[in-house]
């Protein structure tokens, strides 16, 4: 059994493999990650991921459409490394950041640990160093997006979900 910390374990490794070895070695990550750890949970978790990564990899792909940040790695529709990343963090809220239940903190981490992924992301290689407005903009962005990623959880939880599920 997978206890919730495991999940930021597993995150945190998939952030390192994602940013630092770009669009192959991300893909053979997702592949483990999706059979090892995503495939195994019920199927409104996986709604709850497939929602939350579409929906971050799309606004992440706007923002960078907007100019306010360059991804290393671009494919078509984006880096595959990203959407990799996504599904991580997907099911990290899923499954950990939930339990985060003071909306100031929520808003706080989002504000702060959003931008500092993205930041450390670009000093690692996978993106080019954003300016002081795309700071901004992720800031502004994860401030909303976290705390509301954690309310869809909760509501979705309760909605599709039984207690004795989770």
């Amino acid at each position: 059994m997978i206890k919730p910390w495991h999940h930021g374990v597993i995150y945190q490794v998939t952030f390192f493999v994602t940013v630092l070895t770009g669009n192959l070695w991300s893909l053979l990550w997702s592949v483990f990650l999706l059979f090892t750890v995503v495939f195994k949970q019920p199927k409104a978790v996986l709604a709850f991921i497939g929602l939350v990564t579409l929906g971050g990899y799309a606004v992440d792909l706007i923002i960078q459409a907007l100019g306010f940040i360059r991804f290393s790695h671009n494919t078509l529709l984006g880096p595959i490394w990203l959407f990799v990343l996504w599904i991580g963090f997907a099911n990290v809220i899923w499954h950990l950041a939930y339990k985060i239940s003071w909306l100031w903190l929520q808003i706080l981490l989002g504000a702060v640990s959003g931008p500092l992924s993205y930041y450390g992301g670009a000093k690692l290689g996978a993106a080019e160093p954003m300016d002081l407005a795309g700071i901004v903009v992720y800031s502004l962005w994860w401030a909303v997006a976290f705390p509301a990623g954690i309310a869809l959880r909760n509501y979705w939880h309760r909605r599709w979900l039984k207690e004795s599920e989770q």
